[in-house]
């Protein structure tokens, strides 16, 4: 009997180890980052404001096609090879989280891991990468303005965290506010062209080689040609926020070199007003230039303030142009 007795308590110790080994495996393979727990993107505007719509004005609509490319086990003392990313498509929801839809996804592969990342999307929710990108040049409508944006993302990170892609825009913004005076006082009949004679750069290639910063490298196409800009309705001025705009007009153009003497903006009612470059204009990816502009007379028109700003953000610069 003893020995009988001895016997099932070793049967039961050597059961006991072996659920009590198989319990510990259980709990070491539920950890997210040796499970292969996938990514969890965020896309956040880097000039990110509220109350507005669609990306030219810094938020998601909640449909935008988001290419999201990943290296794993990135080693920083390598130059990265993208052509072994990983390029998965997402949508972007109107909080920024990123719904994987196709194409290849990435997850983790330990704790310790670090992964590169970098992101597009394009105005047109393109699912491959263009040659060249251009803007459209009727912007009046909603579709057209938005379409023409491009943005932009990258990012590093380990340890199985959540990753935040900050995007920024890759195109430069054109703000103008007509003042309600002189010849078109109280006018319901006003918009605005960005260029003259087919004079502004409509497309562009862009690359990643060497980049500075958060912006990418540009190649002027050999595109010309005018932009009719997108109406934002009566505007507060910046130079007096007592003062609201008759009307104003944004749209968004490839960076590019307005020369001298060549004209940059024409205000439309029942005749042009147009204004010329007094020296050369610089328009940088990733900057709104806003421009208040007074019609003096039948023939006169003035910018009497130029503010140049990340967009969400600026600082006025002491410029007065004819």
């Amino acid at each position: 009997m003893n020995r009988l007795s001895d016997l099932k308590r070793m049967i039961l110790l050597l059961l006991a180890g072996i659920l009590s080994a198989c319990s510990h495996d259980d709990l070491t393979e539920t950890s997210p980052a040796e499970n292969g727990e996938p990514l969890v993107l965020t896309a956040v505007m880097a000039d990110a404001t509220t109350g507005t719509r669609a990306t030219p004005d810094n938020s998601w609509e909640g449909t935008e096609t988001v290419i999201v490319e990943v290296i794993d086990n990135y080693d920083n003392t390598t130059t990265p090879d993208w052509t072994q990313a990983k390029r998965g498509i997402y949508t972007a929801g109107t909080d920024g989280k990123l719904t994987f839809t196709s194409g290849e996804q990435s997850s983790w592969l330990s704790d310790t891991e670090t992964k590169l990342v970098r992101a597009w999307h394009y105005g047109d929710d393109s699912k491959v990468h263009p040659d060249s990108w251009p803007v459209q040049r009727n912007q009046g409508t909603d579709d057209n303005y938005a379409n023409s944006d491009l943005l932009f993302a990258q990012g590093r990170v380990s340890g199985g965290q959540e990753i935040a892609l900050k995007f920024y825009h890759q195109v430069a913004k054109v703000v103008v506010h007509v003042r309600n005076v002189g010849p078109v006082y109280e006018s319901d009949d006003v918009s605005v062209t960005v260029g003259e004679m087919n004079n502004i750069v409509m497309n562009g290639t862009v690359s990643t080689d060497n980049i500075s910063e958060n912006y990418l490298n540009w190649t002027p196409g050999s595109t010309r040609g005018t932009i009719t800009a997108y109406s934002l309705g009566p505007q507060p001025l910046a130079s007096d926020g007592n003062e609201t705009s008759l009307a104003s007009f944004a749209a968004l153009v490839i960076p590019q070199t307005v020369k001298e003497n060549e004209y940059y903006l024409v205000i439309n009612n029942r005749r042009e007003y147009s204004c010329y470059a007094s020296k050369d204009i610089v328009w940088k990816a990733g900057h709104s230039y806003t421009y208040e502009v007074t019609i003096t007379k039948e023939s006169g028109v003035w910018v009497n303030n130029i503010t140049v700003s990340d967009w969400g953000n600026g600082g006025n610069y002491d410029l007065t142009t004819e």
